[in-house]
């Protein structure tokens, strides 16, 4: 049943001045009750992570192999453990997708971590305190979660282990046909040389490109099962694969080179598996080997990034262009790559948003009949929906491979992009019009 705003009740819980989480409660709703409201905590314990030992998480791909039988039995009995919980239990099941609902269900604005900086290590810090709760009920201090390699080629249809029914990584409210290579590219997110782009600013919208763009996508790839709706997603075991990659892909991100932030006070609040409400700065979430994990393989980016430059497009909004001397040296430079990191795209509330994907073209407003494959679309960002919906779409940052297109683009129109957007409905056909894009700043890594 979806969650709707009529005839919810709001209960917010604030800690230490900031609102950790805003829950809506309907009497008569049992997933409201049980999958998207948490009962008042308390104080929470800070916690800092210093874990004994490290331990890989390993693909799917390599778990479903027979040399990882038993991991993979005693992995799938920690989920059935987990899964028999009373649905009052706050370390449950139901609890567990209700610490996703809470803080990345709610509507636009309200404590969403995934339209900040919050975003991956929020997510970290979910992961890690579910892998030490599946340890302590399975009584295997050696149980880790699993990624799903969707970057990979052979891995862009649902994971073998999750596919047999009888067993507690199946779900049955699961569709997904195979990815496409453009929905998992994740290499114009390596290139991005700071964490405001690539994972958010500290401030409600700004959203980084990690979350638009194969995170996005992979969601939505399952249309209409949960794993396609923000307060469904967690229900479907899948989703904590996904996100075990895009966590991955963060630690790829920053073994390309990049560093990471200093995130101040900011905190993540759960559970531990002795069911102690707890806080851990983000700070203390940057190292994963202190978490008790490393993943059996990294994200390798094709090109050497301290080789990149990034060039910053001259804008106000809608118009964007760059100096001639920069323009010049782009356009004589052969081979490698071109990405456009696009920051904060913000009018898209503007367009239709039934399927929270927005294609991004080069040229005039207004055309009606573009497509994914037309030679002036540049690639596309996207939005997951919440309860059925969009609640209020971006802005979104993207990240975009533009090699084979931009020196064309540049060439013809005076070191000028004239950028617009438009809602992609099936097929990658727009479903109306495109509008100018509005954005904060434009730049071109190469």
């Amino acid at each position: 049943m979806p969650i709707t705003r009529r005839g919810f009740v709001q209960q917010s819980l604030t800690v230490a001045g900031c609102v950790v989480f805003t829950a809506w409660i309907e009497v008569d709703d049992v997933f409201a009750q049980n999958q998207c409201t948490l009962p008042n905590p308390g104080t929470a314990v800070p916690f800092v992570p210093n874990e004994p030992k490290v331990l890989k998480r390993y693909s799917t791909l390599e778990m479903a192999d027979s040399s990882k039988s038993g991991q993979l039995t005693v992995l799938r009995d920690a989920f059935c453990r987990l899964q028999k919980l009373p649905s009052t239990d706050v370390i449950g099941w139901d609890k567990q997708i209700a610490q996703h609902c809470i803080n990345c269900a709610p509507p636009r604005g309200q404590a969403n971590v995934h339209y900040y900086n919050a975003f991956v290590p929020w997510h970290r810090g979910m992961l890690y305190f579910l892998e030490r709760i599946l340890r302590n009920l399975s009584g295997h201090d050696e149980l880790r979660l699993v990624y799903w390699n969707w970057e990979d080629a052979g891995s862009r249809t649902v994971p073998a282990i999750y596919k047999p029914s009888g067993q507690c990584l199946y779900w049955a409210n699961r569709h997904l046909g195979t990815l496409q290579p453009s929905d998992v590219d994740v290499q114009p997110l390596l290139a991005i040389p700071d964490f405001l782009r690539f994972g958010g600013g500290p401030k409600f919208d700004q959203t980084g490109a990690v979350y638009g763009g194969p995170h996005a996508k992979v969601h939505n790839a399952f249309a209409p099962g949960d794993m396609a709706d923000l307060q469904y997603s967690p229900r479907d075991p899948v989703f904590y694969a996904h996100h075990s990659n895009i966590d991955r892909l963060w630690t790829s991100w920053v073994k390309a080179g990049h560093a990471d932030p200093d995130f101040g006070t900011q905190k993540v609040y759960f559970y531990d598996e002795n069911r102690k409400w707890r806080s851990v700065l983000f700070n203390d979430l940057k190292d994963e080997s202190r978490l008790g994990y490393e993943y059996s393989s990294y994200i390798q980016p094709k090109v050497n990034i301290q080789n990149l430059e990034d060039f910053a497009l001259q804008g106000n909004k809608t118009l964007f262009t760059m100096e001639a001397d920069v323009a010049s040296k782009i356009l004589k430079k052969h081979g490698g790559p071109r990405y456009l990191i696009i920051t904060n795209i913000h009018n898209l509330d503007k367009l239709p948003a039934a399927t929270g994907r927005y294609g991004i073209f080069a040229g005039e407003p207004g055309v009606t009949h573009l497509t994914a494959v037309a030679h002036n679309f540049l690639g596309d960002v996207a939005d997951v929906r919440t309860g059925g919906k969009l609640e209020h779409p971006g802005p979104l940052t993207a990240a975009l491979d533009v090699s084979g297109k931009l020196i064309s683009l540049l060439s013809g129109n005076k070191n000028r992009l004239n950028l617009t957007v438009a809602a992609l409905g099936a097929g990658g056909k727009a479903t109306g019009p495109s509008i100018p894009l509005e954005a904060d700043s434009i730049s071109i890594i190469e």
